[in-house]
């Protein structure tokens, strides 16, 4: 991701989050940690959280991700699309 980042220096960038948890192994999609550090890697770019809770074995949920450490970039659209402002 970090190899990409730095090639392309994207405006916006969409990362699956929610930290989805099968029965055994780590976590499919990005936790809340996760996301930081991509905003962070990404300092010029928007960042935009999808994937909360969207199934059942996505554990980080909106509030959570809201609550966390995030800068300003970073966004989690309510369900039907649209961010909050």
């Amino acid at each position: 991701m970090r190899t990409a980042l730095e090639q392309h220096q994207p405006d916006v960038v969409v990362v699956n989050a929610g930290a989805a948890q099968l029965a055994e192994g780590d976590p499919i999609t990005m936790t809340a940690g996760e996301v930081i550090e991509t905003a962070r890697f990404a300092p010029d770019a928007r960042v935009v959280a999808v994937h909360m809770e969207a199934i059942n074995h996505c554990l980080l949920t909106r509030a959570e991700l809201e609550a966390a450490d995030l800068v300003e970039r970073v966004l989690v659209p309510v369900d039907g699309g649209e961010a909050p402002v």
